[in-house]
């Protein structure tokens, strides 16, 4: 049994801290400017169109947080991200880049039917949390041929992930269209969710569920994984793999757990989504979560107090943005043009990563991957994205 890699502080590790410390203070100031950008260019948009900011935006913060049943709808918009957005922050950490959570939340909530399905009957207490270990799995499992191909065959995850999203698209559009579409439904959907698994109302008259109150407990699980020396190790391998392969950390254990994990988080939301919001498996039941999870991931530094606020206000847009409308008159497309803007704010922010990790995928569509990059190449957005 090898020995642990023991790492003494000194006046390095002090500087290394200050320079986290920095880089994601940096981070931070620059996500806000974003989010202040987009919303100063949001507001000229409204007075060419005649309306007025202050009257929109009001309609839209109301539209938010003004009442139990805006700020449940709220936190039920905004928990989904938080859990994919801390999948991803683990991913990240270790130096990967997945696309992947948008089909992990499609087929996480195909396998948490068919496990509430095969539970159906069994008290709520054993049929709930089944169902969600279903989901997980099922999330985790479809994380896990990209996982395979990164660790051993150096096949660039981004790629990969994106890949299996589109077959994921593919399987759900088989699936209620053939196997789980009822014989009276008109459009693609599938049964029912089971009545002993759905996830129950927290708060009545809103859609705050019980599936939100997940969301709480993976912040508090990434806020231990950073500070843990599993974590730490991670994140020793996403900033210098070869330092980290040299102190004995295993690479291809790193890639595989990383991307695995980042899996299961989008197969428990494809649960909640299929046992607590909607109840029943639609084409739309991922919604772009897991495309806006990465990003949340990435303005939020992936930190967990970065990733809570910044699925808050994704979440708040997006509720907020349908309030407006039906109050002000304004369409609600505004609050996704407010999001595309903070998202150009981000891809500015992060080029020059983006530009490394367009290089990165390029090079991996060589037939023969380097020997070095097959399980130890990092990605450098991720290191710079972060901040222990």
């Amino acid at each position: 049994m090898a020995d642990e890699p023991v790492v003494a502080e000194t006046h390095d590790d002090v500087e290394l801290e200050a320079s986290g410390l920095e880089r994601a203070t940096i981070g931070a100031s620059t996500s806000i400017l974003a989010v202040l950008g987009a919303l100063i260019v949001g507001g000229v948009i409204l007075l060419v169109s005649g309306d007025s900011p202050f009257s929109a935006y009001g309609a839209m913060l109301d539209g938010a947080f003004g009442s139990k049943f805006a700020i449940g709808e709220t936190l039920a918009r905004s928990a989904p991200l938080v859990i994919v957005g801390a999948g991803a922050a683990v991913a990240l950490r270790a130096g990967m880049v997945t696309i992947g959570a948008q089909g992990q939340v499609i087929v996480g909530a195909i396998g948490a039917l068919l496990t509430a399905k095969l539970f159906d009957g069994a008290p709520s207490g054993l049929a709930i949390p089944a169902a969600a270990i279903g989901g997980a799995l099922f999330g985790a499992a479809w994380a896990l041929v990209p996982a395979l191909l990164r660790a051993y065959l150096g096949v660039n995850e981004i790629l990969s992930t994106l890949l299996f999203t589109e077959f994921a698209a593919l399987l759900i559009e088989y699936l209620l269209n053939g196997p789980l579409k009822p014989p009276a439904a008109i459009t693609p959907q599938s049964d029912a969710y089971p009545d002993n698994g759905v996830l129950g109302l927290v708060i009545d008259g809103t859609r705050f569920h019980i599936g939100v109150l997940v969301a709480p407990a993976v912040l508090l699980g990434l806020w231990w994984w950073i500070r843990s020396t599993v974590g730490f190790r991670y994140d020793l391998y996403g900033e210098n793999p070869r330092l980290a392969e040299s102190l004995g950390i295993p690479g291809r254990r790193v890639v595989l757990n990383s991307l695995l994990i980042s899996g299961a988080a989008a197969g428990v939301v494809g649960w909640i989504q299929a046992a607590g919001l909607l109840q029943r498996l639609y084409l739309e039941i991922a919604s772009e979560i897991g495309f806006f999870g990465l990003v949340v991931a990435f303005l939020g530094a992936a930190r967990p107090a970065g990733i809570l606020a910044a699925s808050l206000l994704f979440g708040a847009l997006q509720s907020g943005g349908l309030a407006m409308q039906s109050s002000e008159g304004i369409p609600a497309s505004l609050s996704d043009v407010i999001q595309a803007l903070i998202l150009l704010g981000f891809a500015v922010r992060y080029a020059p990563q983006i530009a490394s990790l367009l290089r990165r995928a390029a090079r991996s569509f060589r037939l023969v991957p380097d020997r070095s990059s097959r399980a130890s190449g990092s990605t450098p957005a991720a290191g710079s994205a972060r901040g222990r």
